[in-house]
């Protein structure tokens, strides 16, 4: 899925991972754990069903989807 941080709009490549802090986002060769109160700087710009679901389910909810969101398969 990518992000987009709503500050300054840098796309940012991103991952849910059950082994370590659910949503992982990476900033160039550097990986950060989002925790869910960040997730209102950010917007999903692209992401499948599954991953929107699991977001939720994650407690991501402040998390949204852009306008120009693109779903991905």
């Amino acid at each position: 899925m990518t992000l987009r941080c709503l500050l300054d709009g840098l796309l940012l490549p991103a991952i849910l991972d059950k082994d370590e802090a659910p949503l992982i986002a990476f900033d160039g060769q550097e990986a950060f754990a989002m925790e869910a109160v960040e997730a209102i700087f950010y917007e999903v710009v692209e992401a499948t069903a599954l991953e929107m679901i699991q977001l939720e389910l994650a407690n991501y909810r402040l998390l949204r989807r852009a306008d120009d969101f693109q779903p991905t398969t």
